[in-house]
């Protein structure tokens, strides 16, 4: 029996009606959104990051001499 917390009082789903039900889904499903949203802000933030890295690594190295085409 899924619990649910609102302002310090638990709601238990198998008391609620088909509206709360939908409702509760909903919630579960915002949830679950906010989650995935915030890996993938995690992930893009460390790309970002490592990418801003690479950048200042090449800067720092002598250049190298491009292969000519022909």
């Amino acid at each position: 029996m899924p619990k649910l917390t609102i302002n310090e009082k638990d709601y238990y789903t198998d008391d609620f009606s088909k509206s709360q039900m939908t409702m509760y889904n909903e919630i579960q499903g915002a949830s679950g959104e906010m989650s995935r949203l915030d890996y993938l802000s995690k992930v893009l933030g460390e790309r970002r990051e490592m990418l801003a890295g690479m950048i200042v690594k090449e800067a720092e190295q002598p250049e190298a001499e491009e292969p000519e085409d022909g």
